[in-house]
């Protein structure tokens, strides 16, 4: 069974908050391109000043998210997986420049795709048995080398896109790649506790803020997007010639 996105909104930490949650049988929640086309979606509806203040992105099971359906790729076709980089990158675009700031509460395992999803939220809460990776090297992909050199330097960044290597919670955040790290059980907790901080401010100045941090994230960030697509989808039709798809 492939991921499902359910949206809801509900109140936390006194302001109003849009909760994206993934869920599968899984447990991995993949991010398919049904997935992918369902968030842009709701992000485009929510790019505004009017509530909820704050989104949230939470998932259920053994991972936050697993990154790309797998499965989806075993018959894709060269455009077909151009398409999909295309558009979950796109999606990744339009979280860092949505009007309201998006908060990660990543209480277990996210890899790929689904630690970019946390990497290009606003603030991310993880918990402390959480784990991270861009390990798409280890398929003959390529991983977030459009981002990472930006976050925390070419050689920091060599390490975990060239290396494809796990990082603890607590590694991130020496890293400077997460905000907070707690037990799962105080995730809930610790982002009520940044709702009310954020609920002092008003929606006109979250705009502000996410376009400015979007502009320095971005300058340049489209066209280094557009070489990875192009060069994630001639790695993937060599990956799948020689056996690693």
């Amino acid at each position: 069974m492939s991921t499902s996105v359910t949206y809801r909104v509900r109140e936390l930490g006194g302001i109003t908050a849009g909760e994206f949650h993934l869920a599968s049988a899984s447990g991995v929640n993949p991010l398919s391109s049904t997935v992918v086309r369902d968030i842009r979606e709701r992000l485009r509806a929510l790019d505004n000043l009017d509530p909820p203040h704050v989104l949230l992105v939470t998932a259920a099971g053994r991972c936050f998210c697993a990154g790309a359906d797998l499965k989806e790729f075993k018959d894709i076709t060269e455009a077909g997986f151009r398409q999909y980089m295309a558009d979950i990158l796109a999606m990744y675009a339009e979280m860092a420049e949505v009007k309201k700031p998006i908060i990660s509460l990543v209480h277990a395992d996210a890899r790929g795709g689904g630690a970019a999803v946390a990497l290009f939220s606003d603030f991310v809460i993880a918990a402390d048995q959480a784990r991270f990776a861009l390990p798409e090297s280890h398929r003959g992909l390529a991983g977030g080398g459009y981002l990472m050199p930006r976050l925390i330097g070419k050689q920091r960044a060599a390490e975990m896109v060239l290396l494809g290597r796990t990082y603890s919670a607590e590694d991130m955040l020496r890293l400077g790649l997460v905000n907070e790290v707690c037990p799962a059980a105080e995730l809930e907790a610790r982002a009520a506790r940044l709702c009310g901080e954020l609920g002092a401010l008003s929606p006109g100045a979250f705009a502000v803020a996410k376009r400015s941090l979007a502009a320095g994230l971005f300058v340049g960030m489209r066209e280094a997007m557009a070489t990875h697509v192009d060069a994630q989808t001639e790695a993937f039709l060599r990956a799948r010639a020689t056996g690693l798809l």
